[in-house]
């Protein structure tokens, strides 16, 4: 995306420039970005799009991705959703999971089920399978969460938010022909998918009882296969302080030493989680400078996998994972295609 084309001299392209040169490159090399180099990017945003404050307010993670996707990269939005019904479909960047707390689900939960119910309750579904997927866990504003503690599912299976149904059917595993969206609002049946599959004859018998009664189950016209999209990173907040927790390529060599904690990274997988704070400590007072930080999570991909373990031992998990499921504000998702070309 900071490779777009953009016509040499134009304000956008300078942004490209700049952010390219001056804030992702020095990241990637040295893990750390001088506050001049982001005073001048400011300045340049502030002239080239029409969000307002953005040379001395605190703005949103979602407002500088929107700028610098529609006004300044100008690319195709990331997502595409269809309406169940219209058929219309909205074309977004980021998706923001807008829910009311449900009673009667878990009080620590996993992305893949909040993102699963926010679609269901708002009769989309994707609408084409995203490369990259921004999800928003669901907030109002910095202070107040929904929940305390939301797991980031390691890997989101989009295959039953796609329109379709995936799999066979949920009773007899026979071939699905029939699907439920109000029997998986319901919880009766622990599915991960945006509707229950059935058979015509189990979906007839589901629906005799009573409790089921008002349901109504479609045709499963739309079979889908298996989407995966891979958890890449995570930005977390805290009392305005930004963190960020990023799933990279071993080996250790990759953090820069100089930055760099006791490290003991797993050489028997092909990716390791770090932990990335700009302000991890100061130096100095008002004229002084910030010191960041880059230290490996250890077994953080094994937490993520078993949330069961977390639910019951959330206590006993080292402090960087009770920070992540704590703080998690906004999730990057890759899918396996753009993941191999990186």
């Amino acid at each position: 995306i900071i490779f777009c084309l953009a016509s040499t001299g134009s304000i956008n392209h300078n942004i490209q420039q700049k952010l390219r040169e001056t804030v992702v490159n020095p990241l990637r090399e040295v893990g750390y970005v001088g506050a001049e180099h982001m005073r001048v990017l400011r300045d340049l945003l502030s002239e080239g799009c029409s969000l307002a404050g953005l040379q001395d307010e605190e703005k949103e993670p979602e407002e500088l991705l929107n700028v610098l996707f529609n006004e300044i990269f100008r690319t195709r939005p990331l997502l595409s959703f269809r309406d169940e019904k219209t058929n219309q479909t909205t074309s977004v960047n980021l998706c923001q999971i807008v829910l009311e707390r449900d009673a009667d689900s878990s009080a620590m939960p996993e992305t893949q089920h909040l993102l699963t119910r926010y679609l269901v309750s708002q009769g989309m579904f994707f609408n084409c399978q995203p490369e990259l997927l921004l999800l928003q866990v669901p907030r109002s504003g910095k202070d107040f969460k929904l929940y305390d503690t939301v797991i980031p599912s390691p890997t989101l299976e989009l295959g039953g938010l796609c329109g379709g149904v995936w799999g066979s059917c949920f009773i007899c595993n026979k071939t699905a022909l029939m699907k439920c969206s109000q029997c998986y609002i319901n919880q009766e049946f622990k599915v991960k998918y945006s509707a229950v599959p059935y058979c015509e004859s189990c979906c007839t018998l589901v629906h005799s009882h009573p409790n089921r009664s008002t349901h109504s189950p479609q045709p499963a016209t739309n079979p889908t296969r298996s989407i995966k999209m891979r958890l890449s990173a995570v930005l977390c907040i805290h009392t305005s302080h930004y963190v960020t927790y990023c799933r990279i390529p071993n080996p250790a060599s990759l953090v820069p030493e100089e930055m760099a904690g006791p490290s003991n990274l797993a050489t028997n997988r092909s990716h390791c989680w770090v932990f990335f704070d700009s302000m991890a400590d100061r130096e100095g007072g008002i004229g002084g400078y910030n010191i960041p930080l880059v230290e490996e999570c250890p077994d953080l991909e094994d937490w993520l996998q078993n949330p069961v373990r977390l639910i019951h031992d959330k206590n006993r998990a080292p402090d960087f994972v009770k920070r992540l499921i704590s703080d998690a504000l906004l999730l990057f998702l890759r899918s396996r295609f753009s993941e191999l070309m990186f």
